[in-house]
């Protein structure tokens, strides 16, 4: 009969499986992320010996960059954990300046087991129960152990409990999955049926409930309500719809009210084999949308816990107790999402209507706050700049006031300093919104450009690439994630970006722009001077920049003349960019034009860095000039 050995550690009530990846406490699985896992697996297999930060983080993530606070929130989750478990015991020791060691007494052990299931010791009898279906352990120390063998006695002890503990985890789990702990799941809008007026919200209210919820596991990704709202109200495929959001998981359900009762039935399916892995059916008198709300999702989520991470309890009050308030920030919430100039107004509208239901709505409130901010850029601008900066930092003021506790408006907080060249208090205000919420994608997007803006290109790429995984089905976090590509040179990742965040949302002005300049670095002239085409639709004199610029690259230069004529049309000499035209006249191989047009710059942290890794500026890079003008501000 086949056999395999497993591999395993113990301390304290722990046993961690190597081999099969677990970590148990008694019966019970602890679950694990595969990365935090990776980083308990490590320091116990060192036990007693101080792992250097550097040299952990080497291990853990070998081939890709990360901050240190990966590491630190790894090694919190690991303490968590633990002594949320019942244990008193500090496993893990701080070595301040450092690095971590792992404290606790381990014994190193490996056991045989048959490949279909039962093992090779003492229980090959007839009494031995289920020995195909429960995995019972002859546990054999191996020379690495650090206590001594206890004799046949004990050994046949561990067996029997072994196996009382394996019968006892198969009952438990084979209902809900055989204990399948999902890392990261989209709830999607439950299909409301037989309902109308009021009772509509129901389905995309309790979606939103549950991501609320849910979102308060540790060690789950959830994916945001903004990443679900075009699946309400159409018939759908909860598989297809999964797969498309690149989850491992979707939760779906319905909701049905008869006359005071409401019946709300859910599923989790785990999309690797399309099986159902657990089901809930929950009845409940309607009071009012909260009410129910609070409720179902409470029990859905106390339901869940079994399959998915620790959970952290926080407050579960719903945030406001107007239903029109809250129907009209759901609007504004969706028109956000999008976030295109015309439907950025649209969302200003709604979540003022949400305010103005109710002034104490702290969501509604950073969502606009975030509105005036977004206004403020040249992509969205459609409002005095000076009047939007103001009501940004009323609104987001008035939010933080209510609440400190929201991402969202930390967020915003910090794009304001940004603007107020208050680069720490910006920083701070990041760390703080991903702190509160690491799932939001909108922080991971803006603060991968505050740390491009240092010059931290990696770390911007790796926290763009974040956002991206949080929502992939959001035209901006995609074509975000395209011009980060672009300036890491993976052309051929930002065209595919580009090109997904176009395809949810044609009118995405940035993903154009960002498509047509990888084209351009590819040498693909043609299907950059389409892209660019379609840019004329909507700004002609960012259209001609940019084929001014294609034209220069190609060697056309009656062409590159032609478009920096019309380019004058539309810019007087006091709005002169100077950018551009030293990007043209470097591409045009006029280098001193160029670096005159560098010198008359109005410079700040996001251009410098844009000059040191945008391609465009390639032709100018190998001239001493170039080099001395970076070094004059400050960049090495």
């Amino acid at each position: 009969m086949n056999q395999r050995a497993l591999h395993y550690y113990e301390f304290g009530p722990f046993r961690l499986n190597a081999t099969e990846r677990l970590l148990q406490r008694g019966n019970d699985v602890v679950p694990l992320t595969p990365k935090v896992f990776d980083t308990l697996l490590v320091l116990v297999e060192n036990c007693g010996h101080v792992l250097e930060k550097t040299k952990l983080m080497e291990q853990l993530w070998p081939d890709s960059f990360v901050e240190e606070s990966s590491l630190t929130q790894n090694i919190s989750l690991l303490r968590r954990a633990l002594s949320d478990l019942g244990s008193d015991e500090n496993y893990i020791e701080t070595i301040p300046k450092r690095g971590y060691r792992f404290v606790g007494v381990v014994q190193e052990r490996e056991e045989l087991t048959n490949v279909n299931g039962s093992t090779n010791g003492a229980m090959h009898s007839a009494e031995a129960p289920l020995a195909s279906e429960v995995s019972s352990h002859a546990v054999i120390p191996t020379n690495k152990s650090r206590t001594s063998v206890a004799g046949l006695a004990a050994l046949a002890g561990i067996v029997f409990v072994s196996i009382v503990f394996g019968v006892i985890y198969w009952f438990r789990h084979r209902n809900t999955g055989e204990g399948f702990a999902p890392r990261s799941v989209a709830v999607l809008p439950f299909k409301t049926i037989g309902t109308n007026g009021e009772d509509d919200l129901l389905g995309l209210g309790m979606a939103d409930a549950m991501i609320l919820k849910l979102s308060r596991l540790d060690q789950l990704t959830v994916l945001p309500t903004s990443s679900v709202f075009r699946f309400t109200n159409r018939d759908r495929d909860p598989v297809a719809i999964g797969k498309e959001l690149g989850v491992e998981s979707v939760l779906d359900g319905t909701v049905q009210r008869d006359g005071d009762w409401v019946r709300v039935t859910a599923q989790l399916i785990r999309l690797s084999d399309n099986k159902t892995v657990w089901t809930g059916k929950f009845d409940e008198r309607y009071k009012s949308i909260f009410t129910l709300q609070d409720s179902i999702s409470d029990q859905i989520s106390s339901s869940l816990r079994p399959q998915v991470a620790g959970y952290q309890k926080t407050k579960s009050a719903h945030p406001t107790e107007s239903t029109e308030a809250y129907q009209a920030y759901l609007t504004g919430l969706f028109f956000w999402n999008r976030r295109t100039r015309d439907n950025l107004p649209k969302a200003i509208d709604y979540l003022k209507r949400a305010v103005s239901e109710d002034p104490n709505f702290a969501e509604a409130r950073a969502v606009l706050a975030d509105c005036y901010y977004l206004s403020l850029t040249d992509e969205y601008g459609s409002s005095d700049p000076d009047q939007a900066l103001q009501q940004a930092r009323i609104s987001v003021a008035k939010a933080l006031e209510l609440d400190d506790s929201l991402a969202e408006a930390h967020t915003v907080n910090a794009g304001i300093k940004l603007m107020e060249r208050n680069f720490d208090e910006a920083g701070k205000e990041f760390r703080r919104a991903l702190e509160l919420n690491p799932s939001y994608a909108v922080a991971h997007v803006r603060y991968a450009y505050f740390l491009f803006s240092s010059f931290k290109l990696d770390d911007a790429l790796a926290h763009m690439r974040r956002a991206q995984e949080l929502d992939p089905v959001s035209s901006v976090t995609n074509g975000a994630l395209a011009g980060m590509l672009y300036n890491a040179r993976d052309f051929d990742g930002s065209i595919a970006y580009s090109k997904r965040s176009l395809d949810l949302e044609p009118s995405a002005f940035a993903a154009r722009l960002n498509l047509g300049e990888a084209l351009l670095q590819k040498r693909m002239f043609n299907e950059a001077h389409e892209a660019f085409d379609k840019v004329c639709e909507e700004s002609p004199s960012y259209c001609y920049w940019e084929k001014a610029y294609a034209y220069a690259m190609a060697g056309r230069r009656d062409e590159a003349a032609r478009m920096l004529v019309e380019v004058e049309k539309h810019n007087s000499d006091e709005a002169r960019n100077h950018y551009n035209y030293a990007l043209v006249y470097g591409a045009l191989g006029d280098k001193d034009k160029a670096f005159a047009e560098m010198e008359r710059m109005r410079i700040g942290p996001f251009r410098l860095a844009a000059m040191k890794f945008d391609p465009q500026f390639d032709p100018l890079r190998d001239d001493p000039r170039f080099r001395d003008y970076l070094k004059k501000h400050g960049v090495e």
